[in-house]
């Protein structure tokens, strides 16, 4: 009978660690994340102060920003937790933008770069983050600038 109370504690933690220790959202991509190119719409393509300030006012709704520089034309947030319905301690999830060559007095700004990232802890004894980006934090970020900014709104 102990024999049969220590087999089912040891399944039983072993059930319990692995409901407790999940994984990473379906939506979360193990690649290398890269950039999307949003094509400022007429109007603010010849009026970069208002298109930074579009932008800015845009990410700050939903987003802590980290790092800010409108000279260079580069944003980005702090890590978000529990995106995409993560498990909020072990997957975060942040975004970079960047107008390419800054802002400079009577040039127009044409378009804008977008990168988002995702990290999911696959093991939190040593923290090892693995790198890639989340598809639908991906969308929903690329819908919102692109809604607000872009020439044409994404349909997917």
């Amino acid at each position: 009978m102990k024999e049969v109370f220590e087999v089912s504690r040891v399944v039983l933690t072993a059930i319990v660690l692995f409901v407790f220790s999940g994984c990473a959202p379906k939506s979360f991509v193990k690649t290398t994340p890269g950039w999307k190119v949003i094509e400022i719409r007429e109007g603010l393509n010849n009026d970069c102060d208002k298109a930074w300030q579009s932008t800015v006012d845009t990410i700050a709704r939903n987003w802590d920003i980290e790092m800010i520089d409108k000279e260079s034309g580069y944003l980005r947030t702090t890590w978000t937790y529990g995106v995409s319905g993560g498990i909020y301690n072990r997957y975060r999830a942040r975004l970079t933008i960047k107008y390419p060559g800054g802002f400079q007095a009577g040039k127009p700004c044409d378009k804008m770069e977008l990168k988002t990232e995702a990290q999911w802890l696959e093991d939190t004894a040593y923290g090892n983050w693995v790198a890639g980006f989340d598809s639908l934090f991906n969308r929903d970020v690329y819908g919102a600038l692109s809604g607000r900014l872009g020439r044409t709104v994404p349909t997917e």
